[in-house]
């Protein structure tokens, strides 16, 4: 059997694993840094969002309030094609009890 033996020096390698190890956590931490700003301007712009839906809905309100403050009257309407839907539905009701009663008598 072959043995090849390859010479490591210990502190070599154990400062290249401990530079590899930093490089990683700096190059991580950045990405994190990177990562909680953004997250920050989103929520800035979350809450800039949502005082501008509270502002329009304020505004909203004073308009409701001063339009029921000028108490305009309704007049409700109705038409004389109310009676005339009931007919439709009746009609509609009796083609449907129809065609289920002649369907039986066969």
């Amino acid at each position: 059997m072959l043995a090849i033996i390859i010479p490591v020096n210990i502190y070599l390698f154990g400062g290249i694993i401990l530079v590899a190890f930093l490089t990683g956590l700096i190059i991580k931490r950045a990405q994190i840094k990177k990562l909680k700003k953004k997250v920050l301007e989103l929520e800035n712009e979350m809450l800039s969002n949502h005082a501008d839906i509270l502002d329009l809905q304020k505004e909203k309100a004073i308009i409701e309030q001063k339009l029921k403050e000028l108490h305009i009257p309704v007049i409700p309407m109705t038409t004389k094609d109310d009676a005339g839907s009931s007919k439709l539905q009746d009609i509609s009701k009796r083609k449907i009890a129809q065609q289920t009663g002649s369907g039986t008598q066969h």
